[in-house]
């Protein structure tokens, strides 16, 4: 398992709330990241004529155009960390496997794959005849060359951890990237991948790793062409050429303003339906307006613009919302008095008002939740689910487990001890802490004091243990459709339960034979076991899920019916892609 955290919070709590869609940052303590270029240091490159299809008079161009929350910043695929770089780099570059917006595990450049009978070993068998965007073969050496490149510590890429289960690859990528080149080869060279054949890619892991064929599919995985990148290493993904991807789009185009992709002829798969995707990244001010005037078709929605959208009798027809796998909590500090009771944490989760608190800070987006996992993620179970809101049950539980009056008819808040809530200090989280300790107040009729921390200070605060605050917010957005994405984190060595005291070794057994389960259906059995301790420990009070919204024009077939919790930039982008069309 996976013990490095790319983390997510800090940027969740400031921003999630504006559904600004970036993937999870790099701690201070992650693998070192190289500097990126702005697409704005690249000169304008048209692409030639024969890229750019033209339409008839009168026909609907077959163009689907995407806005992004963000504007990407690389698109090398190992170094990339951000939601929109990836939503463009899965159109150009495709994995061993692929997963679809259900998170089911799909054939991609490997048409199979077998585990040795100790699931130590896992055989990927890729399909014949395979091209890169320029019609040069594309073997197994090629995915060697990728998922080495990951791991190469000079690389620096931010998700290098989704690699450390593959044998010698921790230690390889723990290596000081200064030192001797010919040290860091040999560390790579004893990193268990290896291509016998142009057909074969063998992996080799020191402990059963099911959950792999879902890592297989990710970006960490993509097969960049090492010749292109090994020219200019910081800088290669700024040319579309360069991008001779396996994809079943290339990139004709990167500008300021918009990314141009078209199909790929050498693509295994056939040719998409679609003549071009355009990428786009409109700041949220401006998107529904650019909406409303056909300047881009697909188009995800913060708070406000939803509000907006919803009271419009034309656009709330092209509205599509779905369950984001994405969720919120409120941690308790478990090494720390109040929260090292059970009973307290039992009481402070039945204390709070979710209906109330999502009205007040999620303007439609999202909804009160009660578990980890959420829906539409593998692993989800309705059944899982911690105490929810009882105001008066709350104050008795606390009451009959020794925090009450001698007459205990209330809580003795001198018996409670001082609760502080600490949060970044900005105007969103206010929001949301006034409103926790208002609620907290009202049903325990005990101050619960705020604990505001300038931004800049509050990501140390939180990041080391021993500073941990008594309850502060968590969040954590899915990097991969897989219930370990999510369970990993509450290990006894995870980053959330570290940063808490939370551990739990029942938890961890069960967690690592889930991991090391290597039938589908099993495997997900398992997991939800795990999650059903780490939820019955009450280590937090979980808050909300968020929702994602989309405006979706009539003429795009295909996105609506192909969303998923994990389409973290736009509807319907882990769907069958090559079956969208504009009508």
């Amino acid at each position: 398992m996976r013990f490095f955290l790319n983390f997510v919070f800090v940027i969740l709590i400031l921003f999630a709330f504006s559904a600004c869609a970036r993937a999870p940052v790099p701690d201070a303590d992650a693998p070192r990241v190289v500097a990126t270029r702005a697409l704005t240091q690249a000169a304008p490159l048209a692409a030639p004529a024969a890229l750019l299809p033209t339409t008839a008079p009168g026909v609907n161009p077959k163009i689907l155009r995407i806005n992004l929350s963000a504007r990407p910043e690389n698109l090398d695929p190992p170094r990339a960390s951000a939601s929109a770089e990836f939503a463009i780099l899965q159109l150009v570059y495709e994995g061993l496997t692929r997963v679809d917006e259900k998170g089911n595990v799909l054939p991609g450049a490997a048409e199979r794959w077998e585990f040795s009978g100790d699931g130590k070993t896992l055989t990927f068998y890729l399909r014949a005849g395979l091209k890169r965007a320029d019609g040069t073969p594309l073997t197994a050496r090629d995915f060697e060359s990728a998922l080495k490149r990951a791991i190469d510590p000079r690389t620096g890429a931010p998700y290098q951890s989704f690699l450390d289960d593959v044998r010698g690859a921790a230690n390889a990528a723990s290596l000081d990237p200064k030192s001797k080149p010919e040290d860091i080869e040999r560390a790579l060279n004893n990193v268990g991948v290896k291509a016998p054949d142009d057909a074969t890619l063998v992996v080799t892991f020191d402990q059963p790793t099911g959950y792999w064929l879902t890592l297989a599919s990710t970006w960490i995985a993509f097969p960049s062409d090492r010749a292109k990148s090994e020219k200019e290493p910081d800088a290669w993904w700024l040319k579309p050429e360069n991008h001779n991807g396996n994809g079943a789009f290339k990139i004709a185009e990167i500008r300021d303003e918009v990314i141009r992709l078209v199909p790929n002829p050498n693509y295994w798969g056939g040719k998409p339906k679609l003549e071009r995707v355009e990428f786009y990244w409109i700041a949220d001010a401006g998107v529904v307006a650019s909406y409303r005037k056909g300047e881009v078709d697909i188009a995800r929605l913060s708070p406000e613009n939803f509000a907006l959208v919803q009271n419009d009798a034309t656009l709330s027809k092209e509205l599509l919302r779905v369950s984001a796998a994405r969720v919120m909590y409120l941690g308790f500090n478990v090494k720390r008095a109040p929260f090292a009771d059970k009973n307290v944490r039992r009481a402070f989760s039945m204390a709070l008002d979710r209906e109330g608190l999502v009205r007040a800070v999620l303007p439609g987006l999202g909804k009160p939740y009660l578990s980890w996992i959420p829906p539409g993620v593998p692993g989800y179970d309705a059944s899982a689910t911690a105490p929810g809101y009882n105001a008066t049950a709350a104050a008795q539980t606390l009451i009959d487990a020794g925090y009450g009056t001698p007459d205990k008819k209330k809580v003795d808040c001198a018996k409670l001890g001082t609760i502080k809530l600490t949060f970044a200090n900005t105007a969103r989280t206010q929001a949301i802490f006034q409103f926790l300790a208002e609620n907290l107040t009202r049903v325990f009729a005990c101050p619960i004091p705020l604990d505001p921390v300038e931004p800049n200070d509050y990501a140390v605060v939180v990041r080391d243990p021993r500073t941990t605050p008594q309850a502060y917010l968590i969040a954590w957005e899915q990097e991969y459709a897989h219930p370990q994405n999510w369970l990993f984190l509450q290990a006894c060595s995870g980053v959330f339960a570290a940063r808490l005291g939370y551990c739990n070794r029942d938890f961890d057994a069960a967690l690592t034979a889930a991991n090391q389960e290597l039938d589908a259906a099993r495997a997900i059995e398992k997991y939800q076991a795990a999650q059903k301790i780490f939820v019955g420990d009450l280590a937090a009070a979980f808050l909300w899920n968020n929702d994602n919204a989309f405006l979706i024009k009539p003429s795009v077939r295909g996105v609506r019916e192909h969303s998923g919790a994990g389409d973290h930039v736009w509807a319907g982008q882990f769907g069958p892609v090559l079956a969208y069309e504009i009508k």
